[in-house]
């Protein structure tokens, strides 16, 4: 194959691999999720199923935290207009959106802010309102654990910010990282629920987790899962954090102040309707469809993506190798689509996510593999502390990088991803999409 060929050729798949990844984000969004979940019919509110009479004594309240329901709160205004009597959403600078009776506060993500803390003290200040017949309707998303920010009142909250940074650098899980979370927080595992009384709650989330698990999505507000003090001191040492973060949280659960330690009613589990109506399989399948559309034979990857991003890279790029040499499980033209959350391990000073760093250490493991094209990209169009949702990788990227005296290795092992593509020409730039669905891996595969 010429140079021109090949250009042309990685030229035509960038075209294609940003294609799908575009068509996935729009056929989950926020606006869809909530048209299809939430409907009203003379009067009778529609949810998930199930249905609501509206007596006149019966008040609808909207709560919510997270990246998307700013646009979700939006859209259920649209749809239940007046019906509405009050509510709260707390959503990242940015995404706010137009409503006029669901009042919008906006605060900081990853990392709380005060605006956080003042949000979620403002948000259960009014959920004290809501009545026993009452019903609520809570939107949740990926984001809401740095959002929806009250911690136990014995700590400071220079200190949590601190543990919050920690975690996001550390490797762990989302779920030990959710864990250590609920020990330190006043609504966060289940405790917020009580806030509510017994109305009934309908919980509509849009999950950001490996296995969709309501306890983990924002760190489960609404969902019983107290986590011990000692469970979460394990985990801060499995993942030495006992020794980074400030030593007021140790001594906090050191004494047993965690979660466990203190007694909060859940009773009103049974009156909670959890409903998970977005997630990163939805994407992923509307991806495939879309892929076959186009005329590719497709293979969509049934378990979630996790472990260290250079280690899920080399993976992937060994796959579409052995569909490129041996029409394995696919033939080609084919794509290859992946769904999960990877972790990243940071050692280096450098700027980056772990799509990024996902898609340069595929780079690597791709060299001189001509005909294929990857991207790794999060839904939400922000990858870590950067202006990019991920980066898209081929054949040729590690080898153009070396005669223009780049070097890949170097900028991995600084985990500095974001300048390696950005001087390559590779950054997936999305902007902020108002939603969060975790990852998305795609590659294509040509004959």
């Amino acid at each position: 194959m010429t140079e021109l060929k090949k250009r042309e050729l990685y030229q035509k798949q960038r075209e294609a691999i940003e294609r799908l990844f575009l068509h996935g984000l729009e056929e989950v969004s926020p606006e869809k999720i909530i048209r299809s979940s939430v409907d009203l019919d003379d009067g009778v509110i529609h949810i998930c199923g199930r249905s609501y009479a509206m007596p006149e004594e019966r008040r609808v309240w909207v709560f919510g935290s997270g990246k998307a329901v700013g646009r979700m709160a939006l859209e259920l205004e649209k749809i239940l207009g007046k019906s509405i009597y009050d509510g709260i959403v707390i959503c990242p600078y940015g995404l706010k959106t137009d409503t006029s009776r669901i009042q919008q506060f906006e605060a900081s993500h990853p990392v709380p802010d005060l605006n956080s803390l003042t949000a979620t003290y403002e948000l259960v200040d009014v959920a004290s309102d809501v009545r026993d017949t009452d019903l609520v309707i809570y939107l949740i998303s990926g984001g809401s654990s740095s959002l929806l920010c009250m911690p136990d009142e014995e700590l400071e909250f220079d200190e949590v910010r601190s543990l919050y940074r920690q975690l996001l650098q550390c490797g762990a899980p989302i779920g030990d990282v959710n864990r250590i979370r609920k020990s330190i927080s006043q609504v966060k595992g289940g405790r917020l629920r009580s806030k509510f009384g017994n109305a009934t709650v309908e919980l509509l989330a849009a999950s950001d987790v490996p296995g969709n698990d309501p306890a983990d999505i924002g760190s489960g507000p609404l969902v019983h899962d107290p986590v011990s003090s000692e469970d979460a001191l394990e985990l801060l040492r499995k993942y030495e954090l006992d020794k980074k973060i400030p030593g007021a949280i140790i001594r906090f659960l050191e004494k047993g102040s965690g979660q466990a330690g203190s007694q909060h009613p859940y009773q009103h589990q049974h009156q909670t309707r959890i409903n998970i109506v977005a997630s990163a399989e939805r994407v992923a399948e509307s991806i495939r469809r879309e892929a076959e559309a186009m005329g590719y034979s497709t293979c969509l990857n049934e378990e979630f993506l996790t472990g260290e991003a250079r280690r899920a890279a080399t993976e992937i790029a060994a796959r579409a190798v052995e569909v490129l040499a041996r029409d394995k499980p696919v033939v080609k033209p084919a794509a290859l689509i992946y769904y999960g959350e990877t972790t990243v391990t940071v050692k280096g000073s450098g700027k980056g996510g772990r799509n990024q760093e996902l898609a340069l250490s595929a780079a690597m493991a791709l060299e001189g593999q001509h005909c294929i094209t990857l991207l790794s990209g999060g839904t939400d169009g922000k990858d870590g502390e950067t202006n990019a949702a991920g980066a898209i990788a081929n054949g040729q990227t590690a080898l153009d990088a070396r005669k223009n005296d780049i070097n890949p290795e170097a900028f991995l092992e600084n985990n500095d991803s974001w300048n390696f593509f950005r001087r390559t020409d590779g950054l997936l730039i999305t902007g902020v999409t108002g939603n969060n669905l975790m990852d998305i891996q795609i590659v294509l595969v040509e004959k």
